[in-house]
């Protein structure tokens, strides 16, 4: 069995790649392989956190949903989310500028969808650090909307990742810049 652990997951989720190893293995139905393995998860706080529901034994855990999300979600859905609240339009000071087309499935949000696709794959976490970023950055640039790009651009340049270490509660404008 081959296993791909990705590690802002776990700094995501606040768990261990034991945690996550041990998880994985119990929903493969692995449940000999953690003890042969010898991880050392922290049941508690995984139950705590809702990834597992622990039985009288090891081989009686059974993995929750809230963990089988983490890893395999419906893309599409996810691509009409982020549709949803990209906005489709915006207002420029001469006319209206259209952003991408309504309909997920039309040929003009083609090339958005597969490049989104090999983004976020099916990584139910990837999309809703995507969509954390991109709700700061609409909040951010709520008065100056008429600049924002192409969801096609904003997805080839990685966009929202200039959003990710903002901090929202700090008003304070922190840039440093020369004077002449």
């Amino acid at each position: 069995m081959e296993i791909q652990i990705d590690v802002n997951l776990l700094i995501e989720e606040d768990i261990s790649a034991d945690d996550f190893t041990a998880l994985y293995i119990l929903y493969r139905n692995g449940h000999d392989l953690v003890i042969k393995m010898k991880l050392k998860p922290n049941w508690i706080d995984l139950q705590e956190k809702g990834f597992v529901k622990l039985g009288a034994s090891h081989k009686t855990h059974v993995v929750r949903q809230k963990f089988i999300d983490l890893f395999t979600s419906n893309f599409d859905k996810m691509f009409n989310e982020l549709l949803i609240k990209y906005p489709m339009k915006v207002n420029t000071n001469r006319s209206i500028r259209v952003l991408h087309a309504k309909d997920p499935s039309c040929n003009a949000n083609l090339k958005a969808k597969k490049k989104y696709q090999r983004i976020v794959g099916n990584k139910l976490h990837v999309h809703k650090r995507i969509m954390t970023c991109l709700d700061k950055q609409l909040e951010i640039e709520r008065d100056n909307l008429g600049y924002l790009q192409n969801l096609e651009t904003w997805l080839n340049n990685h966009t929202w990742e200039k959003y990710a270490d903002i901090d929202e509660t700090n008003d304070t404008d922190t840039r440093i810049t020369r004077k002449l």
